[in-house]
């Protein structure tokens, strides 16, 4: 048996030099799979997070140029607010300076009349004389208080439409794309 010992012990140690071999070598390849591996989850790693930052950065520009742009819109508005009040109160000034005149009788609201009719049958010397009758027009001045309340009507008016010309000014300054506007909404807010 030693001789059989003998004999086995060195394909024996040869045999557990060889296992220990291809374990080490498994552990080795392993080893570098496991390296290699880790390296490619780095480099996935490290693009995931350039493209993070790529999208952040896009993120941060796109909000920068909206506040940006969020700021220049509200410095139009102020302008035109500021502007359309200015030119609402010098309206409003005249309007009632106006109104005035026509009540106190300075100022006269004239209308133009081609037929006319009175109580008083002795006008006919006075329609021939300014030309009533014939179809030519003459002029007539109304009585203070009803031209001061058709001015007043009139003004009212005018107050709404200056009111629908503000809004689509505004409309025009905040979303300038709008089919109705010009090239820049401030363009539009001056009628």
């Amino acid at each position: 048996m030693q001789h059989l010992l003998r004999w086995i012990a060195p394909y024996g140690v040869l045999f557990i030099a060889g296992i220990a071999l291809g374990w080490g070598m498994s552990s080795v390849i392993a080893g570098r799979q496991l390296a290699e591996e880790q390296a490619a989850r780095a480099r996935d790693h490290e693009q995931h997070a350039e493209q993070m930052k790529a999208i952040s950065d896009a993120a941060l520009a796109a909000q920068q140029k909206a506040t940006a742009m969020s700021e220049t819109q509200a410095r139009r508005i102020e302008t035109l607010d500021a502007q359309l009040s200015q030119e609402r109160q010098a309206h409003e000034n005249e309007n009632q300076r106006l109104r005035d005149a026509l009540a106190a009788g300075t100022e006269r609201l004239r209308v133009a009349v081609v037929n006319c009719s009175t109580r008083s049958r002795d006008v006919s010397g006075f329609a021939a004389a300014t030309g009533m009758g014939n179809g030519s027009p003459t002029y007539a001045d109304l009585d203070p208080t009803v031209a001061e309340r058709i001015f007043r009507v009139a003004d009212d008016d005018q107050r709404e439409i200056d009111k629908l010309k503000a809004l689509q000014a505004y409309v025009c300054t905040v979303r300038p794309e709008t089919a109705e506007c010009p090239v820049t909404g401030l363009q539009s807010a001056v009628p």
